[in-house]
């Protein structure tokens, strides 16, 4: 019973918000180009300074089973040949009256899809009201279609200012932090993750756990998927 009146309510809360004109995507539709914008979560470059040997949404064992890959997946099932790019933008997060354009306009023009999945890192949460308006405006205007998460970490301020955004600019907002509350979504340490040869090793720092482990991503993208669909 828990489990269908919590169903219920994230069919609800995914609903898309209202005056959203962006063009959903359809079963048997032509291939298409997304891209995801986030922190950590969505990518992480190779540093072995913190026993991180991977490239790709930290704390996923392979790079398949981050939330962008699985996104990919299941996207391809309806739209074959779709290819789904992560981009870290972590700089923004701590600089959030940075420019723009600069920062993210190459990977944005010509994608048809444009998933805002971050907030996380950011500090200065007064200022994050601002810059997260700023950032769906400006994928809005690059974009065929732009949808925001919340954060995976629970944040009440910071959710309701992704939330503000999406309403304002009319795009689907996407919560996420249930993953973390009611789900074993992280790893721990001594769990096994895979670098980018292959080879195993295993997980030490704190760092890293933070993050959602495989089943954790799996979630992310699942949450993803049913709102576009």
């Amino acid at each position: 019973m828990k489990h269908l009146l919590l169903a219920c309510i994230m069919a609800v809360i995914c609903l898309p918000a209202s005056g959203e004109n962006n063009k959903k995507s359809k079963p048997g539709g032509a291939s298409l180009k997304v891209l995801c914008l986030g922190n950590s979560i969505t990518r992480h470059e190779y540093k072995a300074d913190i026993e991180w040997f991977s490239e790709w949404g930290m704390a996923a064992s392979k790079e398949e089973n981050d939330y962008c890959h699985q996104l990919q997946k299941l996207l391809c099932a309806e739209h074959p040949g779709t290819v789904v790019t992560p981009l870290n933008i972590a700089y923004w997060e701590r600089n959030l009256t940075c420019d723009i354009d600069s920062l993210i306009g190459s990977a944005v023009r010509g994608k048809d899809l444009v998933v805002i999945r971050l907030g996380e890192n950011v500090q200065d949460k007064q200022a994050f009201r601002s810059g997260i308006l700023r950032l769906v405006e400006y994928c809005k205007q690059k974009a065929g279609r732009v949808v925001i998460t919340g954060c995976f970490w629970e944040d009440a301020e910071k959710e309701r200012a992704i939330i503000h955004a999406a309403r304002t600019h009319g795009i689907s907002f996407i919560p996420i932090d249930w993953i973390d509350r009611l789900y074993d979504s992280r790893p721990k340490v001594g769990d096994t993750l895979y670098d980018v040869e292959g080879k195993p090793y295993t997980v030490t720092k704190e760092f890293i756990i933070a993050h959602p482990d495989d089943r954790g991503m799996r979630k992310i993208a699942e949450a993803i998927f049913d709102t576009l669909r």
